[in-house]
């Protein structure tokens, strides 16, 4: 498992400068305010999905009673680029504070974290 280092969006713009995912995983340390950038490089029928790992997934909301928190999941169709997020820090972090990745490939398979 990689830990991706977020890099910052500004009005000046931001390169895509995307690594390899990792096959068991990766993770970011979130804020609340960060985008997982993915590209499906893969030019076949080739669709990879993507799974933000749900923290806390059930809980209590004094409006709304009792609410139940799934996993993330998105299928990133050959040749594309997702934009996943932002995520909220009470649902998706760790004990660590980090976001935990998992993909079903990895084959060209490009990602990158922005905070915006």
């Amino acid at each position: 498992m990689a830990t991706l280092t977020a890099r910052k969006l500004s009005e000046t713009g931001l390169q895509f400068a995307a690594t390899a995912a990792t096959s068991d995983g990766d993770e970011f340390l979130n804020t609340g305010s960060e985008v997982l950038v993915v590209h499906n490089a893969n030019t076949s029928d080739t669709d990879i999905n993507v799974t933000i790992t749900a923290q806390q997934t059930s809980f209590e909301d004094p409006r709304l009673g009792a609410l139940t928190k799934s996993n993330v999941v998105v299928a990133c169709n050959e040749g594309e680029i997702e934009f996943i997020g932002p995520f909220p820090q009470e649902a998706f972090n760790d004990t660590n504070g980090k976001v935990q990745i998992t993909y079903s490939a990895v084959t060209n398979l490009k990602v990158d974290v922005i905070t915006i």
